[in-house]
């Protein structure tokens, strides 16, 4: 008879890995029963966790991850967004001795493997009230931080950014200008009611704006197109064929603002002589696009650190129960692709 695994385990106690490795491991939460039953059912079974090689990976490889439901490996690899956040949480997991994965789940939902990683916790970035994703993420019974995620839920721990005002920054600043016809290219937005998501967020900044300008909002000037370089060009493409009254585009990111530019140079028109353009973000190419991207900033790698702090003082019970939320502010940075509307 072959030696049952973890897994065999989990099944036999109807519980999830995530526990039966918090009782053989001795952390996380569990009941006195729960740890009873499993104990028995290991006692009474073949079954024998590879402890020296627990404890040597405990001692000098603690690991945490970086969930990305909604991208896949290589996504997140060549978005330079992701690029510095990781090296936010990469060097204050370094500080603390703890090592860092990254891993995207968009073609792979299963998370189950994370628990023969031993992982300690994990950072999840953009849940955004994912139930079928949550429920996974309890099953494993670790620590967790959500970034970006806009969870309901005052018991979690979360790391947010301030993209309401950040969206009402932009707005105001282009109306400023003289803009009042602005284009916003916000990602997939579902249903219009208000949710809480970034493009909800920083849309209804948007709007705040123009109702203190007294200037209607008009619903077809929302561009759902995604946060990305090609939705960006997309949407160039669909603003030029339009040949509407806008003199403004406003991306919800500087990806798809980088995109909004290109397409535009291809199309020959000029930025910001003919349209200006604002991103979100404030990534680290954005100075030296051409023309230099006027864009809200946010402090990507300063996020990130906070979040694994938060994250390793949850493992270390080192947090403090009434700091579970930390919203980080936005400012606006005026480049060059930005002007004066036309008369």
């Amino acid at each position: 008879m072959e030696r049952p695994t973890i897994k065999d385990i989990a099944r036999m106690a109807n519980v999830s890995i995530g526990t039966v490795s918090n009782v053989i491991n001795g952390k996380g939460r569990y009941s006195e029963e729960t740890k009873k039953k499993i104990e028995k059912i290991i006692s009474e079974s073949s079954y024998r966790p590879n402890a020296a090689a627990r404890i040597l990976k405990d001692k000098l490889n603690p690991l945490i991850a970086l969930v990305v439901p909604f991208a896949s490996q290589k996504e997140i690899f060549i978005n330079p967004f992701f690029t510095q956040l990781i090296a936010g949480i990469e060097s204050g997991a370094r500080n603390r001795q703890f090592h860092v994965i990254v891993t995207g789940i968009k073609d792979k939902p299963e998370l189950s493997y994370l628990v023969e990683k031993n992982i300690n916790g994990l950072i999840v970035f953009g849940a955004n009230e994912n139930q079928d994703l949550l429920t996974e993420i309890k099953k494993l019974s670790l620590p967790t931080v959500y970034m970006d995620s806009y969870l309901s839920d005052p018991g979690l721990y979360q790391v947010g950014l301030d993209d309401e005002n950040g969206g009402y920054l932009a707005t105001k600043y282009l109306l400023e200008l003289g803009h009042e016809a602005i284009h916003v290219i916000a990602g997939e937005l579902g249903e219009m009611e208000k949710q809480n998501t970034v493009g909800h967020l920083r849309l209804a900044g948007y709007q705040k704006a123009l109702e203190e300008a007294k200037i209607s909002f008009d619903q077809t000037l929302v561009l759902q197109y995604d946060f990305t370089v090609e939705g960006g060009y997309q949407a160039a493409q669909q603003i030029y064929q339009q040949r509407r009254k806008s003199t403004a585009v406003f991306a919800f990111s500087d990806l798809a603002a980088m995109g909004v530019l290109k397409g535009f140079y291809d199309l020959g028109v000029s930025v910001p002589h003919d349209f200006s353009v604002v991103g979100f973000d404030d990534l680290y190419f954005s100075q030296y696009l051409t023309p230099g991207l006027t864009t809200i900033s946010q402090d990507i790698i300063g996020r990130g650190q906070s979040a694994v702090k938060l994250l390793i003082d949850q493992i270390e019970n080192k947090n403090n129960e009434q700091n579970r939320k930390i919203i980080s502010p936005v400012s606006l940075k005026i480049r060059q692709s930005t002007a004066n509307v036309k008369k």
